[in-house]
């Protein structure tokens, strides 16, 4: 079995990064940008004691670059154009967007946070941070077209619940991003930016490329079989979906309604809890968003002990032989054991446990899933496919005719499988807090072929999270010696624990600095 250093010294932190990272621009030069030719603030940049990460702008965290907006170190102007310049620099080779907002209007957003944050008024944690939709989320006057002939020159007339309340919370929108076609068939243009030979993964491409390349600090996304966290994963970023309904999916271009899930992508797991905190919350045009107001996910993170902040928490393991390690790489499960190791020097109570992934009679969740997704897509598109199958791809057409085609009762036996399948699964959380479990590839696909494998995969390690609607966070555990690209793990919770899935990701981060590590585009 091939090893991995211990997670203390097998990344390359942002400092590495600036200081290495040939086409990287260097932080003094994006400090000095002049500001006087776009119109922007005056303000001389933060020097050595101001508290500002010696990092380019564009590659602070979420978390850091929002603290320092609110204690006024940081001009949310200064940000945009940094990161306006970073997109510049990287985004022929990541096309991440595909439909970057022109210049003058991402700085009217910023120039507005500025000055809010001048008269004291702070919109909340996204309060002047740049942010790249998926080109599902519905935005009023901007076209979404979800990668689809269908929506060619679609311009809504309102935006998704999310995009109004990032609006409101003081986000730069920076615009639209690549996703698999209408978030399940033909994949996006965007590449893998420690690879630009890989993919990110789908179906949340763009999103996952645009936050690895430090185009933007949160990418939305959405998840139903695992399109937040596969390509978290292969970008070496932090995803999360959390517990079906935590966010409104109005205004979203569905998939699979039953288990879609919109979620942040960033780079850490404080990070992904204050986006859920700022957009979350019970959405009366959206029946099935929980009952909640609002979400303090980051409170319960941030009132952790420095020193064994998972002191009191029991987490999982799989056992020997479970599920959830039939992973086709042998570096993935080292850097998992590894992880364990630091989950349990965190003061975690580590237990082994042995999860019913697949109850007798079930060879994969993949045979009820499947059927699941293909009926409520074509419940969806039933209507264009009747009157312009055309504008359809050959793979999106077949499935939605597939849905279209198998009969009502599949579907109800499929829910009913579901249903006593979640039950067996979800049994384990009587046992544990927190589940971890290694990511089930490496970084993507290569053009014209896999990744090397030890072994086949046992099966999907993300649509279990989907099917239960259980939060799950993907974070990012190493740098492949082999490959060169990022290794990953889950931490899974009950459905309406997700600030225990997040607890366990974010002490890990504590210890950890994989999720600082940048490619050297």
């Amino acid at each position: 079995m091939t090893t991995t250093a211990p997670p203390s010294t097998s990344t390359v932190s942002r400092r590495d990064f600036v200081k290495t990272a040939a086409a990287g621009v260097a932080a003094a030069s994006v400090l000095a940008t002049p500001m006087s030719a776009l119109g922007t603030s005056k303000k001389p940049p933060p020097g050595k004691g101001s508290g500002v990460p010696d990092v380019p702008l564009y590659d602070l965290e979420l978390s850091e670059a929002g603290r320092l907006i609110r204690a006024g170190k940081l001009s949310p102007v200064d940000l945009a154009v940094a990161t306006l310049e970073r997109i510049e620099a990287v985004e022929p080779k990541v096309l991440a967007f595909v439909n970057k907002y022109p210049d003058a209007e991402i700085l009217a957003q910023a120039r507005k946070a500025e000055k809010l944050a001048r008269r004291g008024t702070y919109l909340g944690p996204l309060h002047g941070i740049t942010v790249g939709l998926k080109d599902i989320y519905l935005t009023e006057g901007k076209v979404t077209e979800g990668n689809s002939k269908l929506y060619t020159g679609f311009v809504p007339g309102f935006d998704a619940e999310s995009v109004a309340r990032l609006k409101a919370g003081g986000a730069v929108v920076l615009g639209k991003v690549g996703t698999s076609e209408l978030a399940t068939a033909t994949a996006s243009a965007a590449n893998n930016p420690w690879d630009l030979l890989r993919t990110p993964g789908g179906s949340s491409s763009g999103s996952a490329a645009g936050v690895g390349a430090s185009e933007f600090m949160v990418g939305m996304g959405t998840c139903t079989g695992g399109s937040i966290r596969g390509p978290a994963a292969n970008v070496g970023i932090s995803g999360f979906k959390p517990t079906y309904g935590t966010i409104s999916l109005h205004g979203i271009l569905p998939l699979a309604w039953s288990m879609d899930h919109p979620g942040p992508l960033a780079h850490s797991a404080l990070d992904c809890a204050l986006v859920v905190d700022a957009l979350g919350g019970q959405d009366p045009k959206d029946p099935f968003t929980r009952p909640v107001k609002r979400y303090r996910l980051a409170k319960r993170l941030l009132e952790a002990p420095s020193r064994k902040p998972l002191r009191g928490v029991v987490v999982g393991v799989p056992a020997p032989g479970d599920y959830f390690l039939g992973v086709p790489n042998d570096e993935e499960l080292a850097a998992f054991t590894a992880a364990v190791d630091v989950v349990r020097r965190q003061g975690a109570t580590v237990r082994e446990v042995t999860t019913q992934a697949l109850i007798p009679g079930l060879t994969s969740t993949s045979s009820f899933y499947d059927i699941i997704r293909s009926h409520e897509v074509a419940a969806y598109q039933y209507v264009n496919l009747i009157s312009q199958p055309q504008n359809m791809s050959p793979d999106y057409l077949s499935r939605v005719a597939a849905g279209v085609l198998m009969p009502g009762h599949a579907y109800a036996q499929a829910q009913r499988v579901r249903r006593l399948w979640c039950d067996a699964i979800l049994s384990v959380f009587d046992e544990v807090d927190v589940l971890i479990h290694p990511a089930d590839n490496i970084a993507g696909l290569k053009a014209g072929g896999g990744t090397p494998s030890a072994r086949r995969s046992s099966g999907s390690k993300t649509n279990p999270w989907n099917l239960t609607g259980a939060p799950a966070i993907a974070i990012p555990t190493g740098i492949s010696a082999a490959e060169g690209m990022p290794l990953s793990m889950q931490c899974a919770a009950a459905p309406g624990n997700d600030a225990e899935a997040l607890l366990v990701a974010h002490g890990f981060q504590l210890a950890t600095d994989f999720h600082k590590a940048r490619p050297a585009l």
